[in-house]
């Protein structure tokens, strides 16, 4: 249900109708809030009722049609504004405090022009993770003339606390809110100019088999401190307060983007905080290891673990880091130049693992309220002290951005997601500031695109369980060109991709027991299941881009499916990937060669 009052219920009340409920509510709210009586008042006139007295016997003295009218503005849809701290606050205006919060609550929105909504949840939803992202929209009615032209800001509270203030600006009709949820329920109330709204928002976190850990790791004889300018903290503590949030924000993401194509809110689940995971790999030696090295020799330690399982996936961040800033010179122009001189970065995820440096992990807010803040930080980054990790834009904002979505993509390829020609999947993932703000924050959007596309990169890895990719892995991470930038919204999953994660076992809250057969015929090209196909992908080999793809998301299951035969004459010479995906989450991946 949707707490707004629209265009069409407010014109029910015109003509006559409307100008007599309006001359009797202003008669009502003048008498009622006028001074009060002084003791000798009182005194000569103690025969006459009081003006309470007087405000019911009028209101019952209306004609029917008035009353009707009134009857209709004080509906549920009126009256539910008031209900979350309202549209006339009690405690600021103590004179009349009974009077204005029912008498002319429905009078002053009836004379407003303005209509909120919230566009992406509905009054009672529920979700199973704590940050959300709040969108809405302000219609307008130009026929009345608005109560308020000083003040143009969105205001929301949260639970009735008037310290939880959260404000924002309305951008082309639209305004967008982060919310953190507390467990049970959490009342929100949305106020513009004169109205307000009310909606009801459920958060519970859930215990599921499958989850996800996130780890600081803290290398042999290193401190734990990352790198960080002097007024930043930059402690184990901080380090994990920067995961945990984030790590949260990504939950968001991911179920916004599900959420886009209609496919509910489901995510994946952080089993706890992030952990601080004391490694036994001397710091030095960590240093000079590559991406793919750092991987494999982090990713084994925590499988050998207390903590490893196959049931989890761990979103890990290497502490000892470091950019030599002292040897950045100006002819420095790439990125790869840039991290010629850092050691320890990596930025690779696929199997149970993702892994990533910290040079840029100052850039990422410790507390929920720096979010926005972070994100539209224009200071730039001084490439002779800090790792400028921003895709060529330069500023704080830019590589809190280009991080953070580093990140989602990584850990997207442990849910096994391939490479898409756009979005998260693609370089999209440098724009998910976007996400959460309505502007174009931080300077982000000034970037030429020739250097944005020297940092398009392509990786091979196997999304087999991370044990057994531990003990096979020998590829290296390349990177490449693979596509040219556009300067849209791409903060988006394809389709494939999205029904992909949905009937993954990493985001559902139980998972069947039972198992699945899944095959691929390469003489007919025919594939079955006995669970039912979901998704079916061909990738290239080389990269794992998705060059083609079906989705099945009927409730009449589909057992089988032959892929077309002219798909197989438009591909080109070379080696591709068949990827399906079941109803219960039970994989296959296949080779084969055209």
């Amino acid at each position: 249900m949707m707490l707004s009052v629209s265009v069409a219920q407010r014109r029910l009340c015109c003509g006559r109708m409307r100008k007599a409920v309006y001359r009797h509510l202003c008669c009502e709210v003048q008498h009622r809030c006028a001074p009060a009586p002084s003791a000798h008042d009182e005194q000569e006139d103690t025969r006459r009722p009081s003006s309470r007295k007087i405000g019911t016997e009028r209101t019952a003295q209306m004609t029917s049609k008035s009353a009707r009218v009134l009857a209709a503005l004080r509906a549920p849809h009126f009256l539910a504004s008031g209900v979350f701290g309202s549209f006339v606050n009690r405690a600021s205006n103590p004179e009349c405090p009974r009077i204005l919060y029912l008498s002319a609550l429905p009078l002053a929105q009836a004379m407003n022009n303005h209509n909120i909504k919230v566009i992406n949840f509905s009054n009672q939803d529920a979700v199973t993770y704590p940050i959300v992202k709040l969108i809405g929209t302000i219609e307008y009615e130009s026929s009345v003339s608005c109560q308020n032209q000083s003040d143009k800001n969105v205001y929301l509270t949260l639970n009735n606390k008037s310290d939880i203030l959260i404000t924002t600006n309305v951008v082309d009709g639209y305004f967008k809110f982060i919310v953190e949820l507390q467990n049970g329920k959490n009342q929100i109330s949305v106020r513009y100019c004169c109205e307000t709204i009310g909606i009801t928002l459920e958060y519970f976190s859930i215990k599921t088999e499958h989850a996800v850990i996130p780890l600081y790791v803290i290398c042999e004889g290193h401190d734990g401190y990352f790198q960080a300018p002097p007024w930043e903290n930059n402690n184990i503590e901080s380090a994990c307060k920067r995961i945990t949030l984030c790590s949260k924000l990504l939950q968001c993401v991911t179920a916004e983007k599900l959420y886009e194509h209609n496919l509910g809110r489901k995510t994946f689940n952080l089993e706890t905080d992030c952990q601080v995971f004391r490694s036994e790999l001397d710091y030095l030696e960590a240093r000079n290891m590559n991406q793919v090295e750092l991987w494999e020799t982090i990713g084994r330690e925590i499988m050998k673990s207390d903590i490893g399982s196959e049931n989890k996936k761990y979103l890990a961040f290497l502490s000892c880091t470091v950019y030599w800033g002292e040897n950045y010179t100006e002819a420095m122009k790439t990125h790869e130049d840039l991290l010629q001189i850092t050691q320890g970065y990596v930025a690779l995820g696929g199997g149970g693992l993702a892994l990533f440096g910290t040079a840029c992990l100052y850039t990422w807010p410790e507390s929920f309220e720096e979010i926005v803040l972070r994100f539209e930080d224009t200071t730039i980054v001084d490439r002779t002290q800090f790792l400028d990790d921003s895709c060529y834009r330069g500023t704080v904002g830019a590589c809190f951005s280009t991080t953070l979505g580093s990140v989602l993509h990584e850990l997207c390829h442990t849910f096994d997601l391939g490479h898409t020609e756009d979005g998260i999947m693609a370089r999209g993932f440098d724009n998910i500031y976007k996400v959460f703000t309505r502007s174009h924050s931080g300077g982000q959007e000034n970037v030429s695109k020739s250097l944005r596309d020297k940092i398009e990169f392509k990786e091979e890895f196997e999304s087999d369980s991370l044990l057994e990719r531990l003990q096979t892995e020998n590829k290296k991470k390349e990177f490449t060109v693979i596509r040219k930038f556009e300067e849209i919204d791409d903060t988006f999953l394809t389709r494939s991709c999205a029904v992909l994660l949905c009937y993954h076992r990493w985001f559902n809250q139980t998972t069947p027991r039972q198992c699945s057969v899944l095959s691929f015929d390469n003489t007919n090209n025919l594939i079955k299941s006995t669970s039912g196909i979901r998704v079916v992908e061909i990738r290239s080999q080389d990269v794992e881009l998705v060059v083609q793809s079906w989705t099945f998301e009927g409730r009449v299951l589909k057992f089988s499916f032959q892929i077309p035969q002219d798909v197989f004459i438009s591909l080109c010479n070379g080696n591709y990937i068949i990827f399906v995906e079941d109803t219960i989450g039970c994989i296959l991946k296949e080779e084969f060669r055209v």
